[in-house]
């Protein structure tokens, strides 16, 4: 066992500070946390931590792999910077390629404070080998898109069965988890999205789709059958407590009704957003209607660096625009969508409490970012507003020190 001696200690979004806090881990897992005057006795070993001690960020809506594209399309909208530039380019990629270019997101994402992160890429058993060699927690949903630039993917058929394959090689990992990644409603036929629900369902999987991230990216869609994009979706079969929705920015209030009956996650991706100008999402909505809402931040092509820090602070100021409310969406409120809020199917993360993995971060509190401190409390607000990639100096997944 490991015992950690912490300068101040936030174990949870909704949590008080405690100073003077330890925390005990044991095998990748935290069994004891509380004031150091009430810990228990231990011979274990000892290490100090100073600063403020916080749940790794859960990131959860990555294509964390088009590191490798970064900078491509600047200046378009997600239509035709997905059709003209990002999936030309992608059908050249190989696996080596994504290998790569996961080790490149993933040790950036590690830096700036996420300890595990939903995948939607091509190559899955690739990026799982990246991922682990890297140190991060992925869940990861292999795409299907029917465009003739992928056809060298292979048929849709053999792409499911890889799929179910590789999900059944990492059947009861601890770090790595696969489910699909159909592409959205648009991008793929009826038949496909039949067939995914049918696969998902029957091998229960993850489901991990764009859904109404731009304003007519469904009008096709509703001409030819007259519902909605999540509705369309419903009628297949593919919303559910084990669907994760993608930006859900052109939803209506029926349409928010619905995802909330249906236990669907959403994922919200305010700074992908707001660089494709898709939209503004109507996040207070969509909690208020009882959404388990997410943060995301994309890919590295769609936000240029993997800083969640930066998406919490975009998800406030946009929740706040759109209602012209400045008490909406706390910075607490916030941080729960980042940790304990986004853990997808995975309730026990993004929270260092008995029985959770050990996953955090170590915040320097010290900087100028941080000051005046009137109240000990005052830093979990502050975590939030102030944070950057240089402050976070330690990060830990599932008990070991990966930064």
């Amino acid at each position: 066992m490991q015992r950690y001696l912490i300068d101040y200690l936030l174990a949870d979004a909704g949590a008080s500070i405690i100073s003077t806090a330890v925390m005990d881990v044991d095998h990748a897992e935290v069994v004891w946390v509380g004031p150091a005057d009430e810990a228990p006795a231990t011979t274990a070993a000892i290490t100090r931590l100073s600063g403020l001690v916080a749940p790794g960020l859960i990131n959860a809506h990555c294509h964390t792999p088009m590191s490798l594209l970064r900078g491509a399309g600047e200046g378009l909208p997600t239509d035709r910077w997905l059709t003209e530039v990002i999936w030309p380019r992608e059908a050249r990629l190989s696996g080596a390629d994504v290998a790569a270019g996961m080790r490149l997101g993933a040790a950036e994402m590690l830096r700036n404070g996420v300890t595990s992160s939903v995948e939607m890429y091509f190559f899955g058993e690739e990026i799982a080998t990246a991922a682990r060699q890297v140190g991060l927690r992925t869940l990861i949903t292999p795409p299907l898109i029917e465009d003739a630039a992928l056809s060298g993917f292979g048929p849709i058929e053999e792409q499911l069965a890889a799929i179910v394959e590789l999900a059944r090689h990492y059947d009861g990992d601890d770090m790595i988890e696969i489910g699909i990644g159909p592409h959205a409603a648009y991008s793929l036929s009826r038949s496909t999205l039949d067939q995914v629900a049918e696969t998902a369902t029957r091998n229960d999987l993850f489901v991990h789709i764009h859904v109404a991230e731009q304003a007519h990216e469904g009008d096709a869609i509703t001409e030819r059958t007259g519902l909605t994009v999540p509705a369309y979706l419903d009628e297949i079969g593919l919303l559910g407590p084990r669907t994760l929705a993608a930006h859900c920015v052109w939803v209506s209030d029926a349409d928010i009704d619905l995802l909330a009956e249906r236990g669907v996650n959403v994922a919200h991706c305010p700074v992908s957003n707001g660089r494709h100008a898709s939209g503004i999402a109507p996040v207070t909505a969509m909690i208020s209607a009882g959404v388990t809402v997410a943060i995301g931040t994309d890919g590295p092509v769609s936000h240029d660096r993997i800083d969640p820090f930066e998406d919490l602070r975009s998800a406030i100021r946009l929740a706040r625009i759109r209602s012209l409310d400045a008490a909406v969406l706390p910075a607490r409120e916030a941080l729960a969508l980042a940790t304990c809020g986004s853990a997808i199917g995975r309730n026990e993360l993004g929270r260092l409490v008995p029985g959770s993995p050990a996953d955090f971060i170590r915040v320097d509190i010290d900087a100028p970012e941080f000051e005046p401190l009137v109240s000990t409390d005052e830093l979990a607000e502050r975590l939030v507003w102030a944070t950057h990639p240089e402050l976070i100096r330690d990060v830990w997944v599932a008990g070991l020190q990966r930064v």
